[in-house]
């Protein structure tokens, strides 16, 4: 009976294949093996097709940080970024826990079997690659056999168990000659690199259209800048050449105080409008403000000639006229002088007013 460890699968036509890699295993097995890891993915799983369609490659592993070692995360990007532009290869990423020094892997073992037997219910695939010779994996093996499906386990000899060995159909044992080919060029290595460090467009700013829009929202708010700084500038260029005078001030309490009792006061103790201007004026040019003062507010009512409007109204309020001056004298309407208090003329005048004789006197 031929024994169903080999190097190569057996070739049958029509058959589909899926890939299940265990990304955390393969490397550690590889750096062990070989001294190296950077394995082209999409010619390592055409190997282990060996002519067969290759329908998908899923590859499993999880994110590695490290506050001692911050090169561990960036180098991994590096290489997972690599796997994203891989075509019909697909990440499934694991969590982790530290437990003393040692690192943990949680969630990746379980991901792997759920894959493995979901798609074999739904038909997927006919047979199963499973890169890895993990113990644990042994279980959901033996579930896709059950459902019909061929399992390929493919492993170095030294890492491969017992377990997953008498479960397979066929085991794929490799060796240091079995990658040959395999490896990254010294081309392939610096495009990786240069595609790590391109910049990268979140899917929040990105358009249907291809725009960045975090760019162009970045570029606008940059103009709008620009536009306010050259608008500040110039008021304030203008305000310095106008010496001020676009600038209001708003006088002390004390002085507000001071020229409400002025515009109290007498008219004849005020000073004339006139001579006010002219003393405001001199008082602005000797402190070099170049500002103008607003009048000083009045009473409804004042006496002022130049305090309401020409139709004596002032704030919508008519200015109360003084009473006509009463005098002391007559006059007469024949004559030009008015008869003085006390004379003979006037006391017959008010006589015969009275119908009394004037000849008493």
């Amino acid at each position: 009976m031929p024994s169903k460890s080999s190097t190569k699968s057996v070739i049958r036509e029509n058959e589909r294949v899926m890939v299940f890699i265990d990304g955390s295993n393969l490397y550690h097995v590889l750096t062990q093996s070989c001294g190296r890891h950077d394995l082209q993915f999409d010619k390592f799983a055409l190997k282990l097709a060996n002519g067969r369609d290759l329908k998908r490659i899923y590859y499993y592993n999880i994110r590695q940080e490290s506050d001692t070692n911050p090169n561990m995360g960036v180098e991994q990007q590096k290489f997972l970024d690599s796997m994203y532009d891989t075509p019909y290869v697909e990440v499934r990423l694991g969590i982790w826990k530290q437990r003393g020094d040692i690192m943990v892997e949680k969630g990746v073992d379980v991901m792997l079997a759920t894959d493995l037997i979901t798609h074999a219910y739904k038909d997927h695939y006919d047979t199963a690659i499973v890169v890895s010779g993990d113990a644990d994996f042994y279980p959901a093996l033996q579930a896709v056999k059950d459902v019909g499906k061929h399992i390929e386990v493919a492993a170095f000899d030294m890492n491969l168990s017992g377990e997953s060995a008498r479960v397979a159909d066929v085991v794929v044992k490799f060796n240091k000659t079995y990658f040959t080919g395999l490896w990254m060029t010294r081309t392939q290595a610096k495009s990786r690199a240069a595609a790590a460090v391109r910049p990268e467009v979140s899917d929040e700013a990105a358009s249907p259209n291809g725009e960045d829009k975090a760019a162009t929202k970045a570029a606008s708010a940059r103009r709008s800048g620009t536009r306010k700084a050259a608008s500040t500038t110039s008021r304030t260029r203008r305000t310095a050449a106008s010496g001020g005078s676009g600038t209001r001030t708003r006088k002390p309490t004390a002085d507000r105080g001071a020229d409400r009792a002025k515009s109290d006061a007498p008219e004849e103790t005020r000073a004339p409008a006139a001579s006010r201007g002219k003393q405001e004026t001199a008082d602005q040019e000797s402190s070099g403000t170049g500002m103008r003062r607003t009048p000083t507010r009045r009473r409804v009512g004042g006496t002022s000639p130049t305090g309401g409007n020409a139709n004596g109204t002032r704030n919508g309020r008519t200015t109360p006229k003084p009473p006509a001056l009463r005098t002391s004298t007559e006059s007469k309407p024949d004559t030009a002088e008015a008869v003085r208090v006390g004379t003979p003329e006037r006391r017959r005048s008010w006589r015969d007013r009275l119908g009394l004789n004037t000849n008493d006197e």
